[in-house]
């Protein structure tokens, strides 16, 4: 069976130029590993699924020919796989919580599922009412929308100023959060701190959860009460290790939160909640290593692709 191998967007920066501008890859290791990943995906051994993070990330890849090049390379590597928006896991992970059902797996965080990138997906429970023919119409015509946005859309100018806004004001928030924790000394569980923060959006989240588990606000308080709210969100492999990051960069001041944290935290803890592996980005990835040592393991954490090919070839 396949592996799934979460990419953060440099590495399919790496990934890229390894086939289209092989001189642009400064670390020959590294370039060397892009090949040998090239080849397992060949081989149907790695399973390299796609984000509306990496679309996002594509879109802005600045040139249109370094664009198309990035872009085409993610799509001759996917197979239609796709992780879901974390938007849908975190409320998916809350109502099997709360349902005191199983909790989710790689195969429902991750699937070829037409629309599952985006936060308004909702997985289909009548898929067994579309005929063979009519599923595969779906599935192309989803593929092939997904293709021309990857190679050709980009935001407008509008779009973007929009977009940035709604980031700015979660970074900001945080920033501020962490500006008064170091100007108030005080002992705090940054645990608590940090999942208290966290309510605030998941508000809604939460109360669906508990609409669909038919709880009551007695109820629901066995779940996410003071007392035991941080044990609560250390057993949800995606919602655990959001905590742990911003627990960690809470401590410290002088550590800004800009933009583009907000993918890094949501897409690349989520990935790492359910992947087998994820290559992620330096700082990230190191805060994920660190979250291992609290919640457990999940995927295996991998700084760069060469890391990543050296331990696969050794478990293969």
């Amino acid at each position: 069976m396949s592996a799934v191998v979460y990419l953060d967007q440099n590495h399919w920066v790496t990934m890229a130029r390894a086939r289209y501008s092989r001189g642009k890859v400064d670390v020959a290791e590294e370039l060397e590993a892009a090949d040998a990943m090239w080849e397992l995906v060949g081989a149907g051994q790695v399973r390299l699924p796609l984000s509306s993070a990496h679309l996002v990330e594509t879109v802005h890849g600045g040139t249109k020919e370094r664009r198309r090049q990035l872009g085409e390379a993610m799509l001759s590597a996917y197979g239609g796989w796709h992780m879901l928006n974390p938007l849908v896991v975190r409320r998916l992970e809350l109502i099997r919580s709360f349902e005191s059902k199983q909790i989710l797996t790689a195969g429902d965080v991750f699937t070829a599922a037409p629309y599952s990138p985006f936060h308004t997906y909702a997985p289909r429970l009548d898929e067994h009412e579309l005929s063979e023919p009519q599923q595969m119409a779906v599935a192309l015509s989803w593929r092939s929308a997904w293709r021309a946005v990857m190679l050709e859309e980009t935001l407008t100018e509008r779009d973007l100023e929009r977009t940035d806004t709604l980031i700015a004001a979660w970074a900001n928030g945080l920033g501020r959060l962490a500006q008064f924790i170091h100007e108030n000394p005080a002992e705090r569980d940054m645990r608590l701190v940090t999942v208290h923060h966290m309510l605030k959006d998941l508000t809604l989240d939460i109360a669906q959860a508990c609409l669909r588990a038919e709880l009551s606000p007695a109820q629901a308080l066995q779940h996410i009460g003071p007392e035991n709210i941080v044990n609560f969100f250390s057993g949800l492999p995606f919602l655990g290790r959001v905590m742990e990051i911003i627990q960690v960069r809470l401590r410290s001041p002088s550590d800004s939160w800009v933009n583009h944290d907000l993918n890094d935290v949501l897409f690349l803890a989520c990935a790492a909640g359910y992947a087998d592996f994820v290559v992620a980005e330096k700082k990230t990835g190191h805060l994920l290593q660190r979250a291992d040592r609290f919640l457990g393991s999940r995927a295996q954490i991998h700084l760069n692709l060469r890391s990543f090919v050296r331990k696969f070839r050794d478990v293969s």
